[in-house]
């Protein structure tokens, strides 16, 4: 087996105080690949669901409905309550456009994130099916797509579907989604407490997505039994979630994690204290707290964001790290990975930013205690010998490598955890260059920048294609035909290509996606120091 071996200079993140974040930070190509020859006849733009019908749109390579209503508005009275079903509407209902994107604070610097239309009103969905479906009736398998954004930006008309439809690896359908963000989607509180998923409410709008998919996905041309769930950082975070759902179990038959670790979760207890204290600070106590908050105007709560993955009732037992430690989640097929500098995105905000205030030498330490602020000073004292300043060429590449590491570690766990019990395959995103932000450091392989090898993200697409070059453009291509395989056989194994062995932590191998040439590597723990991090990740 060729080992891999490598000192590299770059990091990701493990989270700020507002989660996992992910941020669509790359764009995808959409030139240079061949789809399959067109079959006859081409699909209807006509669609009835089981609250009407509606109308989408005929693309060159595709089918879309878009702005699809899965739950009742969560509004009034049904602020903080589990979804409720939709209304029915009368005649055709247009699908032409993306409903508007949960209520958030913010976008990455203003460009991407979200659709700039928010409301309270947000629990849509977006259907992308190929233009032509099979002549013989068959349904497809379904990709389910839980976007990232550190559960408190984002929405899932950012990821255009485009390419996985047209230049994958065979017919599939693919479904993105919306869901409440922040205090509106996560906030716990003993005024809220009703037993039916206090404080996890946008798991709980997933969950109802995935109902709806199972109940209506046959009238796209899709198989409601070959479901796969996906997601990106706080996707992923929310995909392993539902597979520690109990009342998740069989609402989808594989998984995708891309970028996100499994939350620890917060005992319901310490939650509901923290939100009764959070209720109080908005001028919410007393016997009228859940009247008073559901009457609050939606930028306070936006402006206030909780995020806390709560377990200990019904929805949630108990966490999902614990879930998958201990076997307790639903053994589907996993594909799961995350990019090579995850943390150096993180770095680069605080400072790389152009202009920004550089980190120096005598700033290291303090960077360090700030990214990882659980370490004790003895424990900061090894990573300042194992990570030191004068090894790299300068302080925030040092900084950007110990972070990343320390998360890719808690995934190496999560790895040894899963790979036992289900069919596990990694992978790691290796491009040493793709499309970024204007950077004062190599940020290499940062958090979410493979998004860019999979998705048409809106406003970016036309620039990823006018950049990428050959290599980039072949990595593109195969990773698509990865997922998609995935997502159509449960197997990472396309024609042609090395297929993603199943994971085993006796001999674990990682398939290395890079623009040089894939490849499987059996160093990727030791390479990552995963020994070094393991006594020090949180439990």
């Amino acid at each position: 087996m060729r080992k891999h071996r490598r000192v590299t200079t770059g990091g990701w993140f493990r989270g700020t105080a507002r989660g996992w974040f992910a941020i669509p930070a790359a764009v995808i190509v959409l030139i240079g690949v061949a789809g399959p020859a067109p079959a006859e006849p081409v699909a209807a733009d006509l669609v009835t669901v089981e609250t009407g019908e509606l109308r989408g749109i005929v693309a060159a390579e595709h089918r879309l409905f878009a702005g699809i209503p899965y739950a009742a508005p969560p509004v009034g009275e049904l602020r903080w309550r589990p979804p409720a079903p939709a209304a029915p509407w009368p005649g055709v209902r247009d699908a032409t456009v993306a409903g508007p994107s949960c209520p958030q604070d913010n976008d990455f610097f203003g460009v991407v994130g979200a659709n700039p239309t928010k409301s309270e009103d947000c629990l849509y969905l977006n259907v992308s099916t190929p233009r032509n479906l099979p002549a013989d009736g068959g349904g497809l398998p379904v990709l389910v797509w839980i976007h990232g954004g550190s559960f408190v930006t984002g929405s899932g008309d950012v990821y255009g579907a485009e390419p996985l439809i047209a230049h994958g690896d065979g017919d599939l359908i693919v479904v993105t989604i919306n869901y409440r963000l922040g205090t509106l989607g996560f906030l716990a509180a003993s005024a809220l407490d009703e037993g039916a998923g206090a404080g996890n409410y946008g798991y709980l709008d997933q969950q109802a997505a995935l109902r709806w998919v199972r109940r209506n996905i046959a009238a796209f041309g899709g198989d409601p039994e070959r479901v796969t769930l996906a997601g990106e950082s706080a996707g992923a975070t929310s995909v392993c979630t539902q597979m520690a759902a109990p009342s998740s179990r069989g609402l989808f038959r594989a998984a995708i994690m891309e970028s996100g670790p499994c939350s620890p979760g917060v005992p319901a207890a310490t939650a509901m204290a923290d939100g009764d204290a959070y209720a109080a600070r908005i001028g919410c106590a007393g016997p009228d707290t859940a009247a008073c908050l559901r009457a609050l105007p939606v930028d306070t709560l936006v402006n206030d964001s909780i995020t806390a993955t709560v377990f200990g009732g019904r929805f949630l037992p108990s966490g999902p790290q614990a879930a998958v430690r201990n076997g307790a989640f639903a053994d589907v097929p996993t594909l799961v990975g995350a990019n090579n500098d995850e943390m150096s995105l993180w770095v680069y905000m605080k400072y790389g930013v152009p202009l920004g205030r550089p980190l120096t030498a005598a700033g290291y330490r303090d960077a360090l205690s700030a990214a990882m602020p659980d370490l004790t000073p003895e424990q900061l004292d090894r990573v300042e010998l194992t990570y030191p300043v004068a090894a790299y060429p300068e302080p925030a590449l040092a900084l950007s490598r110990a972070w990343t590491d320390r998360f890719l570690t808690m995934l190496v766990v999560e790895y040894d955890g899963l790979g036992p019990r289900t069919p596990t395959y990694t992978y790691s995103f290796d491009d040493p260059a793709p499309l970024g932000p204007p950077n004062t450091f190599p940020l290499g392989a940062y958090h979410a920048s493979e998004l860019a090898s999979l998705w048409s993200l809106r406003d970016l697409g036309w620039l990823y294609g006018a950049v990428q070059t050959p290599d980039q453009q072949r990595l593109a291509a195969e990773m698509r035909r990865y997922w998609t395989r995935f997502t159509i056989e449960a197997r990472p194994d396309p024609a042609g290509l090395e297929p993603i062995p199943a994971y085993d932590p006796a001999a674990p191998l990682v398939m290395s996606f890079r623009p040089s040439g894939n490849r499987l590597i059996d160093s990727y723990a030791a390479d990552h120091r995963a020994d070094f991090w393991k006594p020090m990740l949180p439990r």
